[in-house]
C-alpha cells in the first residue's frame, strides 16, 4: 500500500502542530457528544430524545474516527484499512441519525437515511479491500473515498434545506438567528471535509489541509451542536405535528410564518403575534395571574373576529325566584 504522500496527504499530516489541533479537536468533539446526550435525557419529548442520542452517537463516532487516523498516520502501511474502518463507523451512526430524522419528523422518500447507509455500504467495501488487496492503484481509493463523500453530501445538503424551510417559515426571539448558524454550521463541515479528503488535499496548500482544517471542522460542529441543543424542540413541533395558533386557537396554514416563543416554544400565527403577543407577551410563559382577565378578553375579541355578527341580546334584569306576596 502507498503511503499517505503518494495519496495526496502532505508530509507531516497529523504531526507535531498538527497533532495537537487534532488532539484538541477530538476532545472537543467528544465533550460535544455528551452534552447532546445529557440533553437527550432532559428532554420531555420521545421523538426529540430520540433524534439527540442519535446525533451524540454521531458526534462520538466522528471523534473515535480521527482517533483511529491520529494512531495509524503512524504507521502508512495500513493507514487506509484504519481510515475506512473509521469511515464506516461515521457514516453507520450518521445513518441512524437520518433515520431518526426522517421516522420523527419528515420523509423526503428517505433520501438522506438511504444516500448515506449507500456510502456505509461502499465504505464496507473499500475497508475489506483494503485488507485483501491493498495495492490498488491510488485513483482507485480516491474514487471509493470520493464516493462515499458524495453520498454522504447529498444527505447533508437535504438536511440543510429542511433547516432552512423551518428557519424561513418560524420566527420570534432568536428561532431565525439560530437556524442560520446551524446551516452555516453544515456548510463548514461540508468545506472541511472537501480540504481533508482528495481532491481537497491535492488542490489546496500544506497550511490549510495541516492547520486550518481543524478550526474550520471544529466551528462548524461547534455551530451545528448549538443550533441542534437550541431549535430541536421548535424543529420537531414544526415538521411532526399540525400547528395551531395560541391565541385564536385555529390551524395554521402550511407555508404562513409561524412565530414561537424564545423562552417556552409555544406557537402564534403571524397575525395574532402582531396584534395581541407584541403588546402582551407571551401568554404561556408570563404572569398569569397579572394577565388573566386581559387574557381573556383577548381570546373573545379574536375568536369574535371568525364568527359571524350577531345580534346581542340585552341582558335579563334581575327578578326574584318568587313573586312576593302583598299584605292584606
Amino acid at each position: 500500500m502507498s503511503d499517505l504522500s503518494s495519496l495526496g496527504y502532505p508530509q507531516g499530516y497529523h504531526l507535531g502542530s498538527s497533532f495537537i489541533l487534532w488532539s484538541i479537536f477530538i476532545i472537543v468533539v467528544a465533550i460535544l457528544g455528551v452534552g447532546l446526550y445529557l440533553n437527550a435525557r432532559k428532554s420531555a419529548l420521545i421523538n426529540v430524545k430520540q433524534m439527540l442520542r442519535a446525533k451524540s452517537f454521531v458526534y462520538i463516532c466522528i471523534s473515535i474516527e480521527y482517533s483511529l487516523i491520529q494512531v495509524t498516520v503512524f504507521f502508512p502501511d495500513i493507514f487506509l484499512q484504519f481510515y475506512f474502518s473509521g469511515l464506516v463507523i461515521y457514516t453507520f451512526s450518521s445513518t441512524l441519525y437520518f433515520y431518526y430524522w426522517e421516522k420523527n419528523l419528515t420523509r423526503i422518500k428517505r433520501i438522506p437515511t438511504i444516500s448515506v447507509g449507500a456510502g456505509t455500504i461502499v465504505a464496507l467495501f473499500a475497508l475489506t479491500t483494503s485488507i485483501f488487496f491493498p495495492d490498488l492503484p491510488n485513483f482507485l481509493w480516491d474514487f471509493l473515498i470520493f464516493t462515499v463523500l458524495s453520498l454522504g453530501t447529498v444527505a447533508i445538503v437535504l438536511y440543510v434545506y429542511l433547516i432552512y424551510v423551518f428557519s424561513r417559515n418560524v420566527r420570534g426571539g432568536l428561532t431565525t438567528t439560530i437556524g442560520w448558524a446551524w446551516i452555516g454550521g453544515m456548510v463548514l463541515i461540508m468545506v472541511a471535509l472537501f480540504f481533508e479528503h482528495p481532491p481537497g488535499v491535492k488542490i489546496f496548500s500544506e497550511f490549510i489541509v495541516l492547520y486550518i482544517i481543524q478550526i474550520v471542522f471544529m466551528a462548524g460542529l461547534m455551530m451545528t451542536y448549538y443550533g441542534i441543543t437550541k431549535l430541536f424542540k421548535q424543529i420537531s413541533s414544526f415538521y411532526a405535528h399540525t400547528q395551531r395558533c395560541a391565541v385564536h386557537l385555529g390551524t395554521i396554514e402550511k407555508g404562513t410564518p409561524i412565530h414561537y416563543c424564545s423562552s417556552c416554544g409555544i406557537v402564534y400565527c403571524e397575525t395574532c403575534f402582531n396584534q395581541v403577543i407584541m403588546k402582551d407577551g407571551c401568554w404561556n410563559c408570563r404572569e398569569e395571574a397579572d394577565f388573566e382577565i386581559e387574557k381573556e378578553q383577548d381570546i373573545a375579541q379574536v375568536l369574535e373576529q371568525d364568527k359571524p355578527d350577531k345580534r346581542k341580546k340585552p341582558p335579563e334584569k334581575e327578578t326574584s325566584s318568587s313573586p312576593k306576596l302583598k299584605r292584606n
